[in-house]
């Protein structure tokens, strides 16, 4: 493989592309390893090899017994000697032990889920290695469904993520930094569900009608943000006929403070992903 002037990685040839990713290997084997396994299990063409830690055995086995092209490796350098592509899938509590056990190559590409470790951290832990990205996939790939934000852009992730949902490469950390906050959105979403479902339980809609309706109607709110040009404050006003329903919910929320709640949280989180 080639290397630039300044010793990084050439881009790479379509060829150097394909033989790369026939062999990939996690370290780590937790949700968000099964998704994005799952997801390439139903993703189109042949799936590549893949190499999975032992160190979840209930995960690893489930993926093993599930998908042909998954194997277990012996420990995690054994992932890492058999794999030329190598997804850190590890919790951050337990990144530094881990990742320091390792033996890495300067041939090693690196993509590195783990969510508050920066690039330089990345780098002073793996120091041999030429190239690292990091991705932040969610759960949801395993149904090819949402956003994958990849720093810096790297042709071996977004091809490895493009079929799983969108892959959004972005060419600053900071950038990466901002986005990545947002996904602890994940959790307040499903807690509304939870909320409203709960009311419309206790007022006579049982549990399963409840979560159909919910899961339909947040779907197609979804799929209007994504497909129309408006802004998110434009759409409130739309979908908030004047003296409607709508309105009086938005305003009720409104004046207890929950918008302005989101702002102040979401500041907390990017502190804490500005701390590593």
């Amino acid at each position: 493989m080639r290397k630039s002037r300044d010793g990084d990685l050439a881009a790479l040839s379509a060829m150097d592309l394909i033989l790369m990713i026939k062999r990939i290997g996690f370290i780590g084997t937790g949700t968000i390893t099964e998704a994005v396994v799952s997801g390439i299990a139903t993703a189109p063409g042949l799936p590549p090899e893949i190499w999975v830690s032992p160190r979840n055995a209930e995960v690893s086995a489930r993926l093993a017994q599930a998908h042909a092209f998954v194997h277990v490796g012996r420990d995690n350098q054994d992932v890492v000697d058999r794999c030329d592509v190598v997804c850190l899938c590890v919790r951050p509590q337990i990144a530094e032990e881990v990742l320091g056990a390792l033996r890495f190559s300067a041939g090693h590409r690196i993509l590195s889920f783990i969510a508050t470790w920066n690039l330089q951290r990345l780098s002073a832990t793996m120091p041999h290695v030429s190239r690292i990205a990091r991705l932040a996939p969610l759960p949801m790939v395993a149904q090819h469904a949402g956003p994958t934000i990849i720093y810096p852009p790297d042709e071996i992730a977004a091809h490895l993520f493009r079929p799983l949902g969108q892959a959004i490469e972005v060419t600053d950390e900071a950038t990466f930094d901002t986005l990545l906050t947002a996904t602890a959105l994940m959790g307040p979403f499903f807690a509304t569900l939870d909320a409203v479902g709960t009311w419309l339980d206790d007022h006579g809609v049982a549990g399963p009608q409840a979560r159909s309706y919910l899961g339909e109607l947040f779907r197609g709110l979804g799929a209007i943000a994504q497909h129309r040009d408006s802004g998110f404050a434009e759409l409130s006003r739309e979908f908030s006929t004047v003296g409607g329903l709508n309105e009086q919910f938005t305003r009720e929320l409104d004046e207890r403070g929950v918008f302005e709640a989101y702002g102040a949280a979401l500041d907390q989180v990017r502190n804490r992903i500005g701390r590593r």
